[in-house]
């Protein structure tokens, strides 16, 4: 009984383990959701669009009043003496009496509230706060867009290796069991060197393929992990399809995360140019302020018997108007117009060269799928030939040089068809990319 309760805990032990570290992607929307939570740069823009909006709110504060308390203590070590004209106590004109006025401890305690009504550079600048914080999602958008398509290029990198490596394993085979028929028809005499040469160099050719393939998915794996932040003991399984992931339509683009920063910079310039204008302006503010004050002999500041808190209340309403300041104001509203002559222009090309772009990238996901349809349907005419052939030479109708020449053909045909596939994927994760909502 102990034995089985000892087996059972050790098997837990072994699949817990096991489990730890452990990533696994069925699809490339799998690895997109999980970069979204653990990728560096996206986690860091995540935060600058978080500091945005922040600073946003920030700006808003700007149009409620400012509070303030204040509190102060006063010890008159000695008090300021002031000389009254004598004839105020009866002594002869052109005399005067010394008099100290006032009592050693003042204390005083008061709240000033202070709101500008009138301050057009405010607004204009919470109005560009609320611009930024909006161009950073952009921008974190933007990053999106270009991490997924960098794990896209590994994500398929690993697909296309691995339909490298199956496909070389069929070559490989095949070439195997050619060179063993030639070495056996050479050994007997009736073929050349030259042949059997041959035949070595396409069984070569399959290994050739067969050895980048393995490495390179091993290479894509490590990409992925440090796109991912993922250490290198992480186990990271590939468990996606091509057949799955090639099933897709090219329409439902969204928007550009480009453009609307474009747009967004275009917005900005403008809330400048009007904030810049607005220091020709006024700036008109209220203040009210309420204070008590206490006086007395005795340093007694917080006896409720001491002398009586004596209050001091005002308001005002202040206006400010900067004249002249040597032009700098006129020369910044001309630097700032022309800056949105920029913007405009830059955000106008940014909407043509993305519809441009966006049409291009279907004409070229239409063009290499055709052409995959096409390499895929010639690979495959390509190993029905050389199994025609074979079953020929068997029969003895056709000659081993046919036979090896129609290998040849398919391996040149298979390479076709890789690099055809290849093309294809660059423009369907371009595609995939794209039809997000950022």
């Amino acid at each position: 009984m102990f034995k089985r309760i000892l087996m059972t805990l050790i098997m837990i032990a072994m699949t817990v383990s096991a489990s730890i570290g452990q990533v696994a992607f069925s699809s490339v929307e799998e690895v997109w959701k999980y970069a979204d939570d653990h990728n560096l740069t996206i986690r860091l823009a995540k935060y600058e669009a978080t500091k945005s909006g922040l600073a946003h709110k920030q700006s808003v504060g700007a149009l409620l009043p400012s509070v303030s308390a204040s509190g102060s203590y006063t010890d008159n070590l000695s008090l300021q003496t002031t000389l009254l004209p004598g004839v105020i106590i009866g002594k002869p004109e052109g005399t005067y009496v010394p008099v100290q006025f006032g009592q050693q401890y003042i204390y005083a305690a008061g709240v000033t509230a202070q709101m500008d009504v009138l301050n057009l550079q405010t607004w204009f600048n919470v109005r560009a706060a609320k611009i930024s914080a909006n161009m950073s999602k952009d921008s974190l958008a933007n990053t999106r867009k270009n991490i997924y398509q960098q794990l896209a290029t590994q994500y398929y990198s690993v697909l296309l290796m691995t339909e490298a490596a199956r496909l070389a394993a069929i070559s490989e085979s095949i070439a195997d069991s050619v060179l063993t028929s030639v070495t056996n028809k050479y050994n007997a005499g009736t073929i050349s060197k030259g042949t059997v040469d041959v035949a070595k160099i396409n069984l070569a050719r399959a290994q050739q393929t067969s050895i980048t393939s393995q490495y390179q998915i091993q290479t894509a794996k490590n990409n992925l992990k440090a796109l991912l932040d993922m250490s290198l003991s992480d186990s990271l399984s590939i468990t996606g399809t091509l057949q799955k992931e090639m099933d897709r339509s090219d329409e439902g683009f969204k928007d550009d995360p480009s453009v609307k920063l474009a747009y967004g910079a275009l917005q900005i310039s403008i809330s400048q140019y009007k904030a810049s204008n607005s220091s020709f302006l006024p700036t008109v503010s209220v203040l009210y302020s309420n204070t008590r004050q206490q006086n007395d002999n005795k340093y007694e500041p917080f006896s409720s018997k001491g002398p009586e808190w004596y209050p001091a209340q005002y308001w005002s309403l202040k206006a400010s108007w900067n004249l002249f300041n040597g032009g700098t104001r006129y020369f910044q509203s001309r630097r700032s117009k022309i800056t949105i002559d920029e913007r405009r222009l830059q955000y106008e090309n940014a909407q043509k060269q993305s519809v441009i772009n966006d049409e291009n990238l279907k004409l070229n996901y239409r063009k290499t799928v055709a052409l995959l349809s096409k390499t895929t349907d010639v690979m495959q005419l390509s190993l029905d030939n050389y199994t025609h052939v074979s079953n020929k030479y068997t029969e003895g109708i056709s000659s081993l040089d046919d036979k090896l020449n129609a290998f040849s053909d398919y391996i040149n045909y298979q390479n076709q068809y890789l690099n055809s596939l290849s093309d294809m994927l660059v423009q369907l994760y371009q595609v995939k990319v794209r039809q997000l909502e950022l």
